[in-house]
């Protein structure tokens, strides 16, 4: 089965049941790790809060602060939240503490399932075909939504739709929740003017009036990654498929 979660509790019951989870935070914690990795990082350490990640830089300075609270980096962090700051950085070989109001938090409620990735548009279509792999094994997957306050973002909903979308495409599977039919559907109608219909939703806004237009752009662009980050021992890298 394949289901679409928009509360991140969701997590702690979907890693009990066994499934595969995939967290999707694509304004920008998603899309910030796929394209960190991209750059060369060798990986991010999710905590959940910004006093946790300093404690962790001042027992190994090595480690470089990533972050962000109401879109913005915060005090003293040597990278805010942002796919294109990252790629334009020198990240090759680096191990990076990370902490987002959303992104992060999500993980805590995901993070002891048997296999956790994480997704954007950016390498939608590397995931879904390692997903597909792994179905005639393991056949439910849980899409993990990382919400706020009950609130899901409009550009998290779409992109689980394409990722149901391809799921299908590629393992014929049809067994899904609601919200992964709603998903599907979302994902179906938007497609064809996607920057267009994620900028109307508030959080696309939101970043775009603290002076974040090209991230949000960035982040619309599908599969330009062809790379799956998976969490283990709580560290994030990327999948060494051969």
């Amino acid at each position: 089965m394949i289901r679409v979660e928009t509360d991140p509790q969701a997590g702690l019951q979907a890693s009990l049941r066994g499934d595969i989870l995939i967290v999707i935070d694509v304004l920008r914690f998603s899309s910030s790790i796929v394209t960190g990795l991209a750059t060369g990082a060798k990986q991010f350490i999710p905590v959940a809060t910004l006093k946790k990640a300093r404690n962790m830089h001042k027992k190994n300075r090595n480690y470089l602060l990533a972050g962000e609270r109401k879109g913005l980096k915060p005090k003293d962090f040597h990278f805010g939240n942002s796919p294109i700051e990252y790629k334009k950085s020198n990240l090759k070989g680096k191990s990076i503490v990370i902490s987002t109001t959303n992104g992060t938090k999500t993980i805590e409620y995901c993070k002891k399932s048997k296999l956790l990735l994480i997704a954007s548009f950016l390498n939608a279509h590397a995931l879904s075909t390692y997903i597909a792999d792994y179905l005639p094994r393991e056949d439910n997957v849980s899409i993990i939504l990382a919400s706020n306050s009950h609130t899901i973002f409009l550009e998290d909903f779409i992109c689980a739709g394409l990722l149901v979308s391809n799921i299908i495409h590629l393992t014929s599977k049809q067994d899904l929740n609601d919200d992964a039919i709603l998903a599907k559907l979302a994902w179906s109608s938007a497609k064809d003017d996607l920057e267009k219909t994620i900028r109307q939703g508030h959080h696309a806004s939101y970043l775009e009036s603290i002076g974040f237009i090209e991230d949000v752009k960035f982040c619309i662009n599908r599969d330009i990654y062809d790379l799956i980050p998976f969490i283990q021992d709580n560290k994030i890298s990327k999948i060494n498929r051969g």
